[in-house]
């Protein structure tokens, strides 16, 4: 009984081991051209394919992607722009790449630098797209004094606080990689209090 039980165990033991065997292999095979009789002289076509090319196919899809590059003239780590420490009168010592101004006025100060972006769109083709900029809260920083401007200048215009429409920061960005540099910046009035500032940017490719 024991001989049969283990030459049962052994037979059913290589059945399977021949099914997973089968079922591992990859034998399919499409004919393209199959041919008898030719010549063997140079240049003979032996056997000819046109009737079975091989077709390629794939699915091209539109991709876009947005990244923070540079913050400040330096490599960004990371999606928080530091000022440090400032005020209205330009009384503290800029970081590097920082940059202060006190108003003619004399009633605030923009502290301000440039930040560097990198745009990669695909599959779009002709169409156009736009880097879009908006706070989605005021946060701790006063609604109308986080700035944007043109790169290397002092930034005049307060980024817009959702609900409202997001600031046009870039338009007409085409296909393949682009960069755009804005100025960044905090406008601090004499009549702001001391404390800790912190707020929040949302920027966006929209297609145009």
């Amino acid at each position: 009984m024991k001989l049969r039980f283990a030459t049962l165990a052994v037979t059913l033991g290589a059945a399977l081991l021949a099914v997973a065997t089968l079922a591992g292999r990859a034998d399919a095979q499409v004919q393209i051209c199959n041919n008898t009789g030719f010549a063997t002289t140079s240049g003979t076509t032996a056997c000819n394919g046109t009737a079975n090319p091989v077709t390629a196919t794939a699915t091209v899809r539109g991709g876009a992607r947005l990244t923070l590059d540079q913050i400040f003239g330096s490599a960004a780590s990371g999606l928080t722009v530091a000022f440090g420490d400032v005020d209205a009168q330009c009384l503290s010592t800029p970081g590097a790449g920082i940059s202060c101004a006190v108003d003619g006025s004399g009633n605030f100060a923009t502290w301000y630098g440039d930040i560097q972006f990198s745009v990669k769109l695909t599959g779009v083709g002709a169409t156009t797209a736009k880097l879009t900029g908006v706070r989605p809260a005021a946060g701790s920083i006063p609604a109308g004094q986080l700035m944007d401007g043109v790169s290397g200048g002092n930034p005049a215009t307060a980024y817009p606080v959702s609900p409202s429409t997001a600031a046009d920061l870039r338009t007409a960005i085409g296909s393949g990689n682009t960069t755009v540099t804005r100025a960044f910046g905090l406008r601090v009035l004499n009549a702001d209090a001391a404390g800790a500032w912190s707020g929040n940017a949302v920027y966006s490719l929209v297609i145009e």
